[in-house]
């Protein structure tokens, strides 16, 4: 009879980190590692309860990469349009492993993907976890990949964990380089969401959607700042069509099974009359 061993969470979490590196080995393909047991210990906080793996994939090699995931055994949860306000990672999952965020890019640093990546590639360090050498950002640019996160996460009754290991308690020399970092990497006005400095971009379109998670807000408030911040008529399309449709894989959670296509018809009607109501409720109050 075979014993089940419980392996604890941890073990588990840096064991994955390394299958996922061994698959992207195979492939040819370069991804960088963030957040969990990948972050430099001085700089953890709330990174420290990391139950999944993260990793920021270079822009050319996300095909391969989710072709040679699937492969092996991970299914797709999410995908990159559908997890966030961002559009910038899939959700996966894998019986043994867990679950798996692949970033085909970073909020924040999405204006240039492939130029971010490169930024953060050039100056890379390497740790090891589950016994195989990982690519990870070098501490500073760990910092600002944590910062950016905290913007997108406020914590209730003050201060993100993350910011003061990798803000408040950096020397001012490392915030200019930090800043520096933000401003090639296109991450200015994300990084100033996350230091409380988001004041200073109002009216940027690119603020809009930060607002949101800074200051809070309704759905209707998050896919009206996806729209205004949408570079381009093609983008702006985009939100606007993806604004009306309905999540699959969140409305299976919220049902409890694979939704069936009535039940996507009625979120469907559900989804536009709650979004009427709500502009309606805006425009009579305005």
């Amino acid at each position: 009879m075979t014993e089940v061993v419980e392996v604890p969470l941890p073990v588990r979490v840096e064991l994955a980190h390394a299958a996922v590196q061994a698959l992207a080995d195979e492939a040819g393909v370069d991804v960088l590692h963030i957040k969990g047991p990948a972050v430099h210990p001085g700089l953890r906080a709330h990174t420290d309860a990391a139950t999944d793996v993260d990793v920021i994939v270079r822009p050319s090699g996300v095909d391969a990469l989710m072709a040679i995931l699937a492969a092996h055994g991970w299914r797709v949860e999410t995908t990159f349009d559908a997890g966030s306000a961002f559009d910038h990672a899939a959700n996966l999952f894998h019986e043994s492993w867990g679950m798996l965020d692949v970033h085909r890019h970073y909020p924040g640093m999405d204006r240039d993907p492939a130029h971010a990546f490169d930024r953060l590639w050039s100056s890379r360090d390497s740790v090891e976890l589950g016994h195989l050498p990982c690519a990870v950002p070098e501490p500073l640019a760990q910092s600002l990949v944590l910062l950016l996160h905290s913007a997108r996460t406020p914590h209730p009754g003050g201060d993100h964990p993350d910011l003061a290991p990798n803000w408040t308690d950096r020397t001012p020399q490392d915030r200019e380089l930090i800043k520096a970092l933000a401003a090639d990497t296109g991450a200015t006005v994300a990084l100033a969401a996350a230091t409380g400095h988001l004041d200073d971009y109002q009216g940027d379109p690119e603020a809009a959607v930060w607002e949101v998670f800074v200051h809070g807000g309704d759905r209707l408030d998050e896919w009206t700042a996806r729209f205004r911040a949408a570079r381009g008529p093609r983008a702006k399309v985009s939100v606007a069509w993806r604004s009306l449709r309905v999540n699959r894989y969140y409305l299976g959670l919220k049902l409890g099974h694979n939704p069936t296509r009535p039940e996507v018809a009625v979120e469907s009607v559900r989804r536009i009359g709650a979004g009427v109501k709500a502009l309606a409720g805006r425009v009579s109050w305005r």
